[in-house]
């Protein structure tokens, strides 16, 4: 068994240190907000005081806070990551970042003479709460093998998509998708009630075509709520302008108009609600799709972002 440090206790760093815990592995936490840390205490992890208090006892260091800022701050800052890390620790961010910001991560790390990944994730609230995650890894690949034990604690699967930077490319270019198709699933539903259809069963069918996990997820919602939230619009936001900045030059009109749609929630200040409550076409404040009294429904249990 490993130790392990976990920075950042929201929903999916939280699952990740409960399972680590049942696991066996010696698991230390730190979170801005303390109480976020009393029931791990009480489940046998050890609450460190600072970023660095928590990298000074672990051989893995796992960051999952929500942006670049707070990213920033628990690695670099007096008290950070990189000022407690042992040499021979692994350090992993795990966030959803920019890629500007992980390449100028990789390079501080490297600086040190630090292994580092950066390994997004995707499986949602239930894959953190299950263990079930799936890694989006940048980084050695060699030196990755050697993580097997720990990361099959929180994880189904690992994918590897080149040196580091390169899990965050993928899970940029994932959201984006991911956020289109949710758009275009609560663009379709309406067009359907405008048509004269009954919403439940065409959103029933549209899970056979064109399906897939993400339409799953979009009906799931549609029929009810997801509570707690999946994933809040305030991050698929964040999410989609890194994606946006990553492609610079190159065209995007369909990125850019479901950003469009995430920047007018934030406006009228649904941030906080499931990201599957956008809609392109309902008024802002209503929910995503046009609700039907017909059939039941709950969260999809393999959400996937």
């Amino acid at each position: 068994m490993a130790s392990v440090a976990v920075v950042g206790l929201g929903i999916m760093g939280r699952g990740m240190a409960e399972n680590l815990l049942r696991d066996g592995h010696d698991v230390v936490v730190w979170n801005r907000s303390p109480e976020a840390s009393r029931a791990l205490a009480e489940a046998g992890a050890t609450v460190a005081e600072s970023p660095a208090a928590a990298a000074a006892r672990a051989e893995v260091v796992f960051e999952v806070t929500a942006d670049d800022a707070s990213s920033r701050e628990v690695w670099l800052g007096s008290d950070g990551i990189a000022a407690g890390a042992g040499a021979t620790a692994v350090l992993i961010a795990s966030a959803t970042l920019s890629v500007g910001w992980v390449e100028e991560l990789a390079l501080a790390c490297a600086e040190r003479g630090s292994v580092f990944f950066d390994m997004p994730l995707t499986g949602g609230a239930a894959g953190a709460r299950t263990g079930n995650l799936v890694l989006l890894a940048g980084g050695d690949r060699e030196k990755l093998q050697a993580l097997a034990p720990v990361l099959g604690s929180i994880s189904k699967e690992v994918k590897h998509f080149g040196p580091a930077g390169a899990g965050t490319r993928f899970k940029l270019v994932l959201n984006a998708l991911q956020a289109i198709h949710l758009a275009g699933f609560g663009e379709a539903l309406q067009l359907a009630e405008a048509a004269g259809l009954d919403t439940a069963q065409v959103g029933a069918a549209l899970l056979d075509r064109p399906g897939g996990v993400v339409t799953e997820l979009a009906w799931s919602s549609y029929l009810t709520p997801p509570e707690p939230i999946n994933f809040s619009a305030e991050w698929a936001h964040k999410d989609l302008t890194y994606a946006a900045h990553m492609a610079g030059r190159l065209p995007h009109p369909m990125l850019d108009g479901v950003l469009s749609l995430f920047s007018a929630a934030l406006a009228e200040g649904c941030g906080k609600e499931d990201w599957s409550t956008v809609n392109p076409t309902a008024p802002r404040g209503e929910r995503v799709f046009p609700r039907s009294d017909q059939g039941a429904g709950g969260a999809v249990s393999g959400s996937p972002i």
